[in-house]
This record gives structure tokens, C-alpha cells and sequence, in this order.
């Protein structure tokens, strides 16, 4: 029997990108509200070890919220009060892996680099589509590659030293997979942090809680976050190599024919859906040369055909929509 999976890359990739979507086509606005970014990582280290506890409350009081998080979910040295808190931030500041990390955070990383820019873009034009919606305040950290992100109630917070590129020796030193190395680079900070953000203002509305649900609310987040960064590649929002871009581009009918074919689209097994949208080498009972997340760049297209169909609808009301069965239904989708 002939294999439907298409390994080699054809004309088909021609075709993708030559329809400007109509919320891309937006300028980013200039007069709206910035969305506030503190480098925490540099003013936590320019503190003097040996005077921690006379300076280290100052940044408390300017940074309360993340601070507490920072300390207590990210790092883990307990609260500010507890009687070893100081001598596990001093530990923590002195501890050389982490200095190195924030040696090669300041390099890659320097003052007004290119992702705050892009990070005050992405929300600016969040700030136009939902001008109802809270700004969050942004902050960068370093953990000791402990974590790439945090979110809160008003923040969303990046691990700078967890996207310092693909061939830090660190990563492999760590046991670090490979597939989630290639996406720990500088280009994906941007991307990173509106996906994060997004899973915040907008949680997933879990009633009926199947396959399909989750691969077209996943298809809304990368929807949205793909009109916040609309000069970005998809390829690069979703972190897929350009090879595994193509594969999905060509084999987006027999994706979507397995999953009717092998009825999975209606499974609530919490162990499959997992297997489908969780980030991973390859997407389970795809092909190993498909992406981890495939189920999700399909869910995405579900999404684009539905806006494509329904141009009446724009982005607020898209993210109303509860009923993922409906933007199936209305998108009819055939690849």
C-alpha cells in the first residue's frame, strides 16, 4: 500500500504566505500605552553579596510581586522572612554556573536588545486588538537554566538564560534534549512571551475537554500570537525547523486524515491528547521527520480557515468563541 506520509518537500511550500491575512496588514500602533520591561537579572546582580541584606530590600520594595516569585517559585529559596533566605540568595548570586550564565546573559543579551523592542511591539498591537485588556508588566531573570518562564496574575517573566542559542555547551551539559535546544535561541523570547501571556488571558475552556478541543484552542493561542508578531515566520513562532515546516505543508491531509481515520480527534485519554499537543521530538503516530506539536499547527489552520471564512469576526470575538466544535464546523476544513 502506497505510504500517504510525504517526506520531501514540493511545489506545494510556494504557495503558503502569498495571502496577506487582513489583521497583519495593521501597522503597529506607536500611540498606545508601553508595556513596562525591567532587566530584574541586572539590577539583582549588581548587588554587593557581602551587603545583601541591606540591599537586596530595596528591590523587594520596587519589584514586590515578581520578587516573591521569583524567590519562591523560580529559585526556590523561600520567603524574604525565612531565618536562611539571605545566605541562599548569597549562594545563589556567588554560585559560579549561575555567574557565568549571567556573563553570557549580558553578552547576547545587552542593554535595549532586539527582543524588547519586539516584546513593546507585540503588546502594543495586543493593546489595539483588546484595549480592554491589563498590559502585562515584563520581566527578564536568570535561573541557573533552572526555567524559561513564570507567569502571574500581572506579569509574564522570561528566563534570559534559557534562549542563549542552540550550541551553549551548558544545555547539552544539563541533559537538555536537543529538540528543545534548537528552540532555546534569542528569536523565539518574543513569541515565547506572548504564547505565555496569552494562556493567561485567555485559559481554555474545558467542558468538553477532547483531542479536538484542545488542538483548536491551541490554534487560537498560535493564532493570536502569530498576529502579534505578523513579520515573524510561522516557522519560528511554532519553533519548527524549515524542514519540518515543509513536512507539515505537505503532509497536512494525511495528518488530518489520521486522526479521523484512527478516531482520535473525539479521545478525552488525558495520556493521548498529551502525546499530540505536548512539546516533544516528534508528534506521536506522526512520522519521526514531523514536529512535536503537529496536532496544534493543524489545530492553527482549523483557526485561519475559520477567519478566512468568517470576516465578519475579529480577533476579541474569535477568543469568545467556546465552542471549538463550532469554528470546526464553520471553518470547513478540507486540507
Amino acid at each position: 500500500m502506497r505510504n500517504k506520509w510525504i517526506v520531501a518537500a514540493i511545489t506545494v511550500l510556494a504557495i503558503q504566505g502569498c495571502k496577506e491575512n487582513r489583521f497583519d496588514s495593521i501597522q503597529t500602533p506607536r500611540d498606545v500605552e508601553p508595556v513596562s520591561i525591567t532587566r530584574f537579572e541586572k539590577e539583582l546582580f549588581s548587588l554587593d553579596p557581602d551587603s545583601i541584606e541591606k540591599a537586596f530590600p530595596i528591590v523587594y520594595q520596587k519589584h514586590t510581586s515578581f520578587t516573591k516569585l521569583f524567590t519562591e517559585g523560580i529559585i526556590r529559596i523561600g520567603k524574604s522572612d525565612s531565618p536562611d533566605f539571605y545566605r541562599y540568595l548569597g549562594l545563589f548570586l556567588t554560585d559560579t554556573m549561575v555567574q557565568n550564565a549571567n556573563r553570557m546573559v549580558g553578552s547576547v543579551f545587552p542593554a535595549n536588545a532586539p527582543f524588547e523592542k519586539e516584546i513593546g511591539d507585540e503588546f502594543a498591537r495586543y493593546s489595539f486588538f483588546f484595549p480592554s485588556k491589563p498590559l502585562p508588566k515584563v520581566y527578564t531573570y536568570i535561573s541557573g537554566y533552572n526555567l524559561s518562564l513564570a507567569i502571574d496574575d500581572s506579569l509574564v517573566a522570561v528566563g534570559l538564560d534559557r534562549y542563549l542559542g542552540k550550541n551553549t555547551i551548558q544545555y547539552s551539559l544539563l541533559g537538555i534534549p536537543v529538540y528543545q535546544q534548537r528552540k532555546m535561541h534569542p528569536g523565539k523570547v518574543p513569541s515565547d512571551v506572548m504564547r505565555a501571556w496569552l494562556y493567561s488571558a485567555f485559559p481554555f475552556h474545558d467542558s468538553i475537554n477532547n483531542l479536538l478541543s484542545n488542538m483548536i484552542y491551541e490554534g487560537q493561542i498560535m493564532y493570536l500570537t502569530k498576529r502579534m508578531l505578523p513579520h515573524q515566520h510561522d516557522s519560528l513562532i511554532f519553533g519548527f525547523t524549515p524542514q519540518q515546516y515543509k513536512w507539515c505543508l505537505n503532509n497536512e491531509s494525511a495528518m488530518w486524515t489520521h486522526l479521523i481515520e484512527n478516531k482520535l480527534l473525539f479521545t478525552t485519554n488525558t495520556v493521548d491528547i498529551n502525546k499530540m499537543i505536548n512539546d516533544a521530538p516528534f508528534t506521536s503516530g506522526f512520522p519521526q521527520e514531523s514536529p512535536g506539536r503537529a496536532a496544534v499547527w493543524i489545530g492553527y489552520r482549523i483557526v485561519e480557515r475559520f477567519m478566512e471564512r468568517n470576516k465578519n469576526i475579529d480577533l476579541q470575538e474569535l477568543m469568545l468563541i467556546k465552542d471549538y466544535q463550532e469554528i470546526l464546523t464553520l471553518a470547513r476544513y478540507k486540507p
